[in-house]
């Protein structure tokens, strides 16, 4: 078996790597047509119809990890694919890729996805490829709107899908084609860490009723559980990071321009600057100089330079921006409120840190370094103010990648940790449960097979399942072995009871000089009756196996009561008289009472239950004037409505003392005219339903006899 396991490991690398490399190049493929990778799937595909979901999802990962490295948008589509492979596997799986509609259904579910989660990643990222759709597009789609471009561009997907899944499934089955049975059976088998079973098997695993929960259900609420809340958390502290860094980065840049600024202006030539106008050959050279510095970055918004006086801000340089029209040289640029707590510093001519503000001119992160004259001292400031309104664009399209990159990574943990309950825990465990469900006891053979399928089972997890394994297996070597001893002391201990039976029986037969062999013949009548009672259809919840082989033992101790009647009366050669007759109807009740002691020390001999019934009322009637209580019709125990025919048949075929034997006809046809008065109708139908049977079973005891 490990070798097995070790030979299947590494079968399944190696079609591991080959599915890759066919992903890659498919990748490629789709790559240098244009498309987004939906032919790279082609491999991942093979390996879900053949091995299943698990490792088909880590064929999409390795490939995207190896294409990532070449293009970074390729990752962004890890979560469409592995979504497909799972598709792709389930569809497998359920055989309904034999049937010609189930793969129209899966062709547009799968190309659905693919179109909707790439509009999605698309619209989220900013991944889309403007060139690619205004080549292929009859009309100029930069007139659109970027809904309608976004929504232009997913029907695009998926009309460019549904060939590509089409093809993809293709070379799919052709790869599964070209694969030998032996192979396709050990990828089938692979993961499995014990003898594989069925399909059908694992089905009914799947629909075995729990008494609350499943193990695989806890582990799949877990692990999704567990996976939505780290990413949810790392998605959130990532956002965090990406801010703070965003912002730093912002800070740096807003000193770093003003710092700029401040070495490009001369601090000598501030109140000329504002003396000119914004006119002149400085004043140009210098503003030119403070635009080139603007363009460094989009995120620059506003460049400027300013005096500060205590009415206010004196521009000196100011420019232009896309909403806001720059204020002229000398012009006074009345203090922010989010400003004014920096006057007092900027009046002595000292440095402030950077800082956000967010009022009429938007949210800003500003920072202001101060512009020295030859003398060193502070006579104006260069500000800068960096733009922040699109970090919250910023953050939402790093917390959306980031959600778009992990959710593939989530979706294959759970995977792995589904795969590996299955097969490490929840198949092992299971098998183990059904196959002692089908453990049987009645004979030696069915406990050695008990044995032999748990040991089928072979489970090798190498871990902890498999110490319960052996446990379990060993527990029940044990008790198959203490089953089989109990059975064989059990089996002794019912046969000396059944000859005591017998023997107690034969004292009492052999006190009675005129019954001769009756406790044979009467045993033999009961079983004829109650098998043809069967054939006919009557009372067979009743009449199971454990009650006829009952009734068959119990047969014997029918007179067991006579052992208390006086041998003057029980031998008497002529007709009882009237007293006499009283005396001897009270074995019935002798017989009823002794067996009623013996069922206070042998509570588990349940045939002396039937016993007791057989002794105290095989004399009733079925009409009501039987002995000893006078019960009528159902009112008797089946058993003692049984014995009575049985009883009396044989007394008329057999010579007593008082009386010769009647014959086999005469008897039977007094049998038949006591019905429905003496004995029960049922039961005489039955006695009479065969007599060559009843016939052949009295001469058989004439002869050994």
């Amino acid at each position: 078996m490990n070798r097995l396991i070790k030979s299947g490991w590494i079968l399944g690398t190696i079609i591991f790597i080959i599915a890759v490399i066919i992903n890659c190049l498919f990748s490629y493929i789709s790559m240098k047509i244009g498309i987004p990778p939906i032919l790279g799937l082609a491999g991942s595909m093979a390996i879900a119809i053949m091995a299943g979901y698990f490792p088909a999802v880590w064929v999409v990962m390795f490939t995207h990890i190896i294409t990532g490295i070449f293009i970074n948008q390729f990752l962004y589509y890890t979560l469409i694919n592995i979504l497909i492979v799972i598709i792709t596997a389930y569809y497998s799986q359920k055989g309904y890729f034999k049937r010609r509609s189930k793969i129209v259904r899966y062709v547009l579910i799968t190309s659905c996805i693919s179109a909707v989660l790439s509009g999605v990643i698309v619209g989220e990222t900013g991944e889309i490829n403007a060139e690619i759709m205004r080549d292929s597009m009859p009309f100029n789609v930069f007139s659109l709107s970027s809904t309608e471009l976004l929504l232009l561009f997913a029907v695009a997907i998926f009309f460019m899908a549904i060939p590509a899944q089409i093809i993809g499934l293709v070379i799919a089955f052709f790869i599964v084609r070209i694969i030998p049975e032996d192979i396709k059976k050990t990828l089938h088998d692979f993961g499995w860490l014990q003898k594989p079973i069925d399909d059908e098997e694992v089905e009914f695993f799947n629909r075995t009723r729990t008494r609350v929960i499943t193990t695989n259900t806890v582990f799949i609420i877990a692990l999704i559980s567990t996976c939505l809340t780290v990413l949810l958390l790392v998605a959130s502290i990532g956002s965090r990071l990406f801010i703070e860094h965003t912002q730093d980065e912002h800070e740096k840049l807003a000193k770093g321009v003003s710092e700029m600024v401040a070495k490009v202006i001369d601090g000598d030539r501030i109140d000329e600057y504002i003396a000119s106008g914004g006119y002149g050959y400085e004043y140009e050279k210098m503003y030119k100089a403070l635009e080139n510095i603007r363009s460094i970055s989009d995120d620059i918004e506003y460049v400027y330079v300013y005096k500060i006086m205590p009415d206010g801000c004196h521009v000196v340089f100011d420019l232009d921006s896309e909403d806001v029209v720059a204020a002229d040289p000398g012009e006074v640029v009345p203090f922010d409120p989010t400003f004014e707590q920096f006057v007092p510093s900027l009046l002595e001519g000292g440095d402030i840190d950077v800082f956000v503000s967010d009022d009429y001119y938007g949210w800003l992160l500003t920072s202001y370094t101060p512009i020295h004259n030859s003398k060193g001292e502070t006579v104006c400031y260069a500000g800068a103010d960096i733009s922040m309104k699109y970090l919250s664009n910023y953050t939402k399209q790093f917390f959306i990648r980031l959600l778009i990159l992990c959710s593939g990574i989530i979706i294959v943990i759970i995977i792995t940790g589904l795969w590996i309950a299955k097969y490490r825990i929840i198949y092992p465990v299971n098998s183990m449960v059904e196959r002692a469900r089908f453990f049987k006891y009645d004979s030696e053979e069915a406990r050695i097979g008990n044995v032999e399928l748990l040991e089928d089972l072979d489970i090798r997890t190498g871990d902890e399942i498999e110490r319960l394994y052996n446990s379990f297996l060993q527990v029940t070597k044990d008790s198959m072995k203490s089953f089989s001893k109990m059975q064989q002391k059990s089996d002794y201990i019912e046969k000396v009871q059944a000859n005591l039976i017998v023997i107690l029986a034969g004292m009492v037969e052999n006190r009675d000089e005129s019954t001769g062999d009756h406790i044979r013949k009467t045993s033999m009548y009961t079983l004829i009756i109650m098998k043809n009672m069967r054939k006919m259809g009557i009372h067979l919840r009743v009449l199971t196996d454990e009650y006829i082989d009952d009734v068959y033992k119990s047969a014997p101790l029918h007179d067991i009561g006579k052992i208390r009647i006086t041998d003057a009366i029980l031998n008497k050669p002529g007709k009882l008289t009237p007293d006499e007759f009283e005396i001897m109807k009270q074995h019935a009740l002798y017989g009823g009472e002794i067996i009623e002691k013996l069922l206070e020390s042998l509570t588990q001999a349940s045939y002396l239950e039937v016993a007791r019934d057989i002794a105290m009322y095989h004399h009733e009637k079925w009409d009501g004037s039987g002995y000893p209580y006078g019960l009528k019709g159902e009112e008797i125990p089946l058993s003692a409505r049984i014995m009575a025919v049985a009883d009396v048949f044989d007394a008329l075929i057999s010579d007593r003392v008082y009386k010769k034997a009647f014959s086999f006809e005469k008897a039977m046809s007094i049998i038949q005219e006591e019905s429905g008065t003496h004995f029960d109708p049922e039961v005489v139908k039955a006695f009479m339903l065969d007599p060559e049977d009843v016939r052949a079973a009295a001469d058989m005891l004439k002869k050994d006899k």
